[in-house]
């Protein structure tokens, strides 16, 4: 009994092996490794309650990363947008979303045959889309966007932030370990298919309500105009100098990367709720206007063009569907002009 065991159980084992070997990626030249961590086939079922508003959706990310559906033909990625959580907005359905906003927006748009790819990665900074380039974008066949779309401030200006947001891998070696095996076993992907199909009701809840926590009686918005009363740039860049020189390396840094795509970049400036009344965000926005000019790239000033209102954002940093749709259209009207010059 105990043989026929052991025959059946070596039986087992050299099935397993034979399909991973025939089927999965772990002898692909451009397999993922270890990067990507849980950023690739994700399938999740959102009940999201925010402000007294209901959303009820999926939120996918493809087997390339991208939130949204499956695609086949990299080549057809000419628009590739990079954010944080402010850009892949993960609480609203993809189509209430900046980036979706923006595609309803081309479609209904004639002659402007123009999709936009999400490859924003909550709490990731500059330094995690350099990351992006090395490890994940050099590994996708025909990728050869014409444009990365840059919308950038916000988790640059945070001082101390951990860097387990920029990396592509976990870094203890139990992690390493499964995302290796997660990002090239064709076996966990085809159970992560089966389980969304047939064992998904597994829903994931959020109720957010903060409104009466950010929105109080004394709050007003401080727009580009009255940020320059109040903000020296000069006095702020010798405050906060090592902010300074480390955003302008990731400046340098990023252009370089996209250079070796042949891509141009796009970079767009950022608010908070309040506008900008963080003295550091004000700084990286105008380093960004500033390096921008200084390299010929296209930037698309949102601060200065954006003028907030009370419920545009749940929270500090994050855009309710009133101020994502807001900021779409500021970005359409200012894209259009680059693109389609």
């Amino acid at each position: 009994m105990k043989k026929i065991i052991l025959y059946n159980f070596c039986v087992f084992i050299f099935l397993i092996i034979s399909i991973e070997i025939i089927f999965g990626y772990w002898f692909e030249e451009n397999n993922f490794g270890i990067h990507m961590r849980k950023h690739r086939n994700q399938y999740e079922n959102y009940e999201i309650k925010i402000n007294n508003q209901n959303y009820k959706f999926i939120y996918k990310r493809n087997f390339y990363g991208f939130r949204g559906e499956e695609l086949n033909d990299l080549s057809k990625i000419k628009y590739v947008f990079l954010g944080g959580s402010t850009g892949n907005e993960r609480f609203l359905p993809e189509e209430l979303t900046i980036v979706g906003k923006l595609n309803s927006k081309f479609l209904n748009t004639d002659n402007r045959k123009v999709n936009i790819y999400n490859a924003s990665v909550d709490g990731k900074t500059l330094r995690g889309h350099i990351n992006d380039f090395k490890y994940w974008f050099t590994k996708l066949d025909n990728f050869k966007p014409e444009y990365f779309i840059i919308y950038l401030g916000i988790n640059d200006s945070v001082l101390d932030q951990d860097l387990k947001y920029d990396l592509t891998f976990g870094k203890k070696n139990y992690r390493k370990i499964s995302d290796y095996v997660t990002n090239n076993s064709i076996l966990v992907e085809l159970l992560k298919k089966l389980k969304w199909k047939f064992f998904n009701s597994i829903k994931l809840k959020y109720e957010i309500n903060n409104s009466d926590n950010i929105y109080k009686s004394n709050f007003s918005y401080i727009d580009y105009y009255e940020a320059k009363k109040i903000h020296n740039i000069y006095e702020l860049k010798n405050k906060y100098s090592v902010l300074h020189q480390r955003f302008n390396k990731r400046l340098e840094d990023i252009i370089n990367h996209s250079n070796n795509f042949n891509s141009k970049i796009i970079f767009i400036t950022q608010i908070k709720f309040n506008g900008l009344k963080d003295e550091k965000l004000f700084l990286l926005n105008e380093m960004t206007k500033e390096f921008s000019k200084q390299n010929n790239i296209k930037i698309i000033k949102l601060d200065e063009l954006y003028y907030g209102e009370i419920n545009d954002f749940y929270d500090t940093v994050h855009t309710t569907e009133n101020g994502s749709n807001k900021i779409s259209n500021i970005i359409f009207s200012e894209i259009i002009k680059i693109i389609f010059p």
